[in-house]
């Protein structure tokens, strides 16, 4: 039910919505929930968390 991205502010608040505009179209109500993780200094923290389970499963 929910789904993570990773960016810029303007970047990842477009895509939300986009996203909300596309369900908006063929739904009467829409529901959102919206949580930041903001963590200056910190990028590409999806791919990071994969490596680090990928590497974790290995052992």
């Amino acid at each position: 039910m929910f789904t993570t991205i990773e960016g810029e502010w303007d970047e990842v608040m477009a895509v939300v919505k986009q996203a909300v505009d596309v369900v908006a179209a063929s739904s009467p109500r829409v529901g959102l929930v919206l949580k930041a993780d903001i963590r200056p200094g910190f990028s590409g923290e999806l791919t990071a968390k994969v490596e680090r389970v990928e590497r974790a499963l290995e052992q």
